[in-house]
């Protein structure tokens, strides 16, 4: 029974209700628990990534939201639909002509456009004529590169792929789903095509598209495997006309798999700890995309954007809204910054001028500066200093190691000179220490 209250609280009952199952000894609850777990996707795990408390939000709380729908998401909708039905028709020896193809995407743009409604958003200068234009150039140029496609066997597009990151013999099981654009055979290889409608080609060390064809070789490979061993992916820039091709080979995918499967336990801890009760367990994180979340009215980090307009109590400031209070703590917070750097750039000269004329205190109008040299001392090697701390039975007093620690351990002289040159670097500093000059007699 052990199991099932382990499995109660994995899939998201929390401590208290897997109890009371426990309790009541509800088998047929418990048969249910046992093949219910996460499947997870490059969506799920890119969005943890991205920001945890989001993954939160509408995977664990399932708080739905309505989303804008973009025209660029449409774009990229309608484009693919269109590719696949032209495959469709190409895997039943059907060759459409290219203006079937734009319009099989024109059908599918005004079908989007009508069911969005107001719920298409466009930014910027581009308008409806732009996104169609972009479509029907994209086509286009497909079509002319790949036509009439009689070389081409496709096994299947869109196809849904359910497959294991990991099997229970080998450390817990993580299950993972995907769908590819579409599957090819060409010659004795497996070809993976995914299309990308993108207007920003990505950099060389951006990886996440590659990464996902390369886990989907290994949900081909558990597939289809006992046909072809051979597996190539490919990604379709179609904005720029480029194709990136690759073949996926076992020293490729280990790293890339080892990523994804670190990935999902990572996830898997912090579903646990939520699921514990404990507070934090996805924590914010802010990021570029913050500004498009659908779920800023609840996010810490942003539901106070709009408040701010009521009145506190500010102490000698009297009553203040809470947006003044925060732009003046910011606006002292700068200064106080800039007046630090200042600080130390006198310092700086003021000591150097008092250690060429041998001065112990310098003098102004109405204040003085006291100037006591002191020695200071850092760690050579933290590590190491550590362990000799330790054997000496005086860890505890400099757990941390900062200098001022360090700095007593020497006045005391709990260290001997042979350890001190051992294991310190000695460095000279000096102390500044500003009064009123009422009169240089009184000094």
């Amino acid at each position: 029974m052990i199991t099932f209250f382990s499995c109660a609280i994995s899939v998201g009952f929390g401590y208290s209700k897997a109890y009371t199952l426990f309790k009541e000894k509800n088998l047929i609850f418990y048969l249910f628990l046992l093949f219910v777990m996460v499947v997870y996707s490059f969506s799920q795990i890119n969005l943890y990534q991205q920001c945890p408390r989001k993954y939160q939000y509408r995977y664990l709380d399932k708080l739905e939201r309505e989303f804008e729908t973009t025209p660029d998401l449409m774009l990229g909708t309608c484009v693919h639909g269109a590719l696949e039905w032209l495959y469709q028709q190409v895997n039943v020896f059907n060759i459409p002509i290219k203006a079937d193809l734009l319009g099989k995407f024109h059908e599918l743009r005004q079908n989007a456009v009508a069911e969005a409604a107001d719920k298409l958003i466009y930014k910027g200068e581009q308008h409806e004529e732009d996104y169609l234009r972009r479509g029907e150039k994209y086509l286009e140029s497909y079509y002319q590169t790949y036509a009439p496609f009689g070389e081409t066997k496709v096994i299947a597009t869109e196809l849904i792929m359910n497959f294991e990151l990991q099997s229970k013999e080998n450390g817990g099981e993580q299950k993972f789903r995907g769908i590819i654009d579409r599957l090819d055979k060409e010659g004795d290889a497996f070809v993976i095509n995914d299309y990308k409608t993108n207007k920003q080609l990505p950099p060389e060390q951006k990886e996440e598209y590659r990464e996902q064809l390369t886990l989907y070789a290994l949900g081909v490979q558990q597939k289809y495997g006992k046909y072809f061993q051979k597996i190539k992916a490919r990604l379709h820039y179609l904005h720029f006309d480029l194709r990136d091709e690759r073949e996926i080979t076992d020293a490729l995918l280990a790293p890339i798999l080892e990523k994804y499967r670190n990935a999902i336990n990572a996830i898997e801890k912090a579903r646990f700890n939520y699921n514990m009760g404990r507070e934090n367990a996805f924590p914010t994180q802010q990021n570029p995309y913050c500004k498009y979340c659908e779920y800023q009215q609840l996010c810490p980090l942003w539901k106070h954007l709009g408040c701010g307009d009521e009145l506190v109590e500010g102490g000698s400031l009297g009553a203040q809204t809470i947006k003044k209070l925060v732009d003046q703590y910011a606006k002292i917070s700068r200064e106080t910054s800039e007046l630090t750097k200042e600080k130390e750039s006198l310092k700086e000269i003021l000591i150097a001028y008092a250690d060429k004329g041998g001065f112990e205190q310098l003098f102004g109008d109405e204040n003085k500066l006291t100037i006591k040299k002191t020695d200071s001392y850092l760690a050579k090697d933290k590590a190491s200093f550590q362990e000799f701390l330790a054997e000496q039975g005086l860890l505890e007093e400099v757990m941390d190691l900062p200098y001022y620690k360090i700095n007593t351990l020497v006045k005391e002289q709990k260290l001997t000179p042979e350890q001190i040159q051992t294991y310190l670097d000695k460095k000279d500093s000096r102390r500044l220490t500003a009064s009123k000059n009422k009169s240089t007699d009184e000094d």
